[in-house]
Order: structure tokens, then C-alpha cells, then sequence
């Protein structure tokens, strides 16, 4: 199923029920696909298992270090992102905003 942002946004909810319902959307901005939003595929423990270690194989080919847990999440783990402090204690947007000046672009 595709959808445009606007749609999508005005009818988030009912978007959200398809895709729980096993459905993908593709996301469109003025025409250009954007995103999907698909189903959390659920693995047993062994499918676990083969994609860590795949994972870690191929972040190891480029030179990556990553950690992927060794059990399967229970839950999706996501933490909010900290904003960046410079060593004088601003962050990012008060940055921006002495960069302007106080303008208002």
C-alpha cells in the first residue's frame, strides 16, 4: 500500500492498525518513495542467533564495532538521543542561535 506523508500523518493511527495487521506501507514525499513501514518480524532464538552472528560478521568485514545482545529483545529497545553539550555548556539549538544572531530565518 503506498501513502503521502499528508495522508499519512492525518491518518496515523489507522495506518499504524494495517501494518500491525501484517500490511506494508511505502511512504511517499511529492512522489519519491521515502520509507516503509512494515511489520516487527519476530525470530525464535535460533533465527536469533544466525542474524547476530551474520550481523557481526559483516560489520567486522567494514571495520565496525557493534553490539547486538545475545538473547533476542523481549521488547524493542529505544532510548531518546541526549542532545550535544559543547564543553561550555550550550547545546545544539542554543549554538544556532548565536550563530544567527537572534535572526529569525
Amino acid at each position: 500500500m503506498d501513502v503521502k506523508t499528508a495522508e499519512l500523518k492525518n491518518n496515523l493511527s489507522k495506518y499504524l492498525r494495517r501494518v500491525k495487521a501484517g500490511e506494508t506501507v511505502i511512504v511517499y514525499d511529492r512522489d519519491t518513495p521515502i520509507a516503509t513501514l512494515s511489520p516487527i518480524v519476530r525470530t525464535d532464538d535460533e533465527e536469533w542467533t544466525r542474524y547476530r552472528e551474520e550481523a557481526l560478521a559483516r560489520a567486522r568485514d567494514i571495520g565496525l564495532k557493534i553490539h547486538i545482545p545475545e538473547k533476542r529483545p523481549t521488547k524493542p529497545c529505544m532510548k531518546a538521543a541526549s542532545p550535544s553539550i559543547a564543553p561550555d555548556g550550550r547545546t545544539d539549538i542554543n549554538t544556532i542561535d548565536l550563530v544567527r544572531g537572534g535572526r529569525d530565518w
